[in-house]
């Protein structure tokens, strides 16, 4: 009798705990586990992940939260949900981002919530619209070169072109002129680097990276080429106004906390922001304008209303093909106006 007495508040308090949190749970959006603990349902939302989405969103509803990898990520999937949870005051954007940077840029936490409210107003301030007109003109030089590079003739995969041509802008942009290298191998080499890091960015930015081993080796050699350019992109200045670049004005404010030591790292992030969307927005810009002549002939109407005929400026003029839709697009980067 002695010890049935025991195991039965022991019971009685399993069972009401059990369903405390079952109560409890009533309230939280439904949540999937996977069978396999820690990892959950890492395996199944890795395959791809925007499909299992889809699916999870069909069966849970618009809100729904999976564990995976040690984690819980809630996804709202409806406009009226996001704008709550956006406006909620119980959204902490620091807390919430600085896990995964210290992931993928290897940013330590103190250092992350020291100098973030300083670069974010400093980034606000040089890319933001009512500056970002200042980098136009030299966006447009890099771009007409790398366009005349690639000659009149010749064929090239859409995505790998767009690669080809806003990677070495960018960098040479936002960091430094002829920080982008010009040998082939080593153009090769870092846009294989690149691809790989941020195509496997937001796995990176969750699991181990021991679990990771191609990204890890690239997010590696991005850091690596980062600090031994530092020297020459901190000393580095325009040829027309020796204005200060976007990366030159982030060492100098992360100099000033004294953590010189972390400027690869936050130039690592700069160059992900900056590519990672770029990319893929131009891609489908493009892929649009190449499925609709109506709206093709809109946009030249209006380049030409501006620079004139293509034909008759000096520039450079290519073809891309639509071969399914037979419809061809020309694009044309003019120099000089009429």
């Amino acid at each position: 009798m002695e010890l049935i007495y025991p195991a039965g508040i022991i019971i009685l308090g399993c069972v009401a705990l059990l369903l405390f949190l079952q109560w409890k749970n009533l309230s939280r959006p439904p949540c999937i586990r996977g069978w396999i603990p820690w990892f959950g349902a890492g395996f199944e939302i890795g395959k791809a992940p925007l499909e299992f989405i889809e699916k999870a969103r069909i069966k849970y509803g618009p809100i729904f939260t999976v564990f995976a990898v040690g984690k819980r990520m809630t996804f709202v999937t409806e406009e009226e949900g996001i704008n709550v949870f956006l406006k909620s005051k119980e959204v902490n954007f620091k807390l919430a981002v600085q896990s995964p940077i210290y992931h993928t840029a290897s940013i330590p936490n103190n250092v992350f919530f020291t100098m973030h409210e300083k670069l974010h107003t400093m980034m606000k301030g040089k890319l933001g619209t009512s500056n970002v007109y200042r980098l136009t003109g030299q966006l447009t030089e890099e771009l007409h070169e790398q366009l005349e590079n690639l000659g009149l003739h010749g064929t090239m995969d859409l995505s790998n072109l767009v690669r080809h041509l806003l990677y070495p802008v960018t960098v040479n942009v936002l960091f430094k002129k002829g920080l982008f290298p010009t040998n082939a191998k080593k153009i090769s080499e870092f846009r294989q680097h690149f691809q790989v890091y941020d195509e496997g960015f937001e796995h990176g930015s969750q699991m181990p990276e021991c679990l990771l081993r191609n990204w890890s080796k690239s997010k590696t050699w991005l850091l690596a080429l980062l600090e031994k350019n530092m020297p020459d992109i901190k000393a580095y200045k325009s040829a027309k106004d020796h204005s200060m670049t976007v990366v030159q004005a982030m060492m100098n404010i992360i100099e000033m906390e004294k953590n010189e030591q972390n400027q690869p790292n936050y130039g690592l992030l700069l160059l992900w922001a900056a590519l990672s969307n770029a990319v893929p927005v131009t891609f489908w810009t493009i892929a649009f304008v190449l499925s609709h002549p109506n709206i093709y002939r809109t946009i030249m109407e209006d380049i030409s209303s501006v620079f004139g005929a293509a034909e008759d400026q000096d520039g450079v003029i290519f073809e891309l093909t639509n071969p399914a839709a037979k419809n061809r697009l020309k694009l044309a980067c003019v120099t000089s106006g009429p």
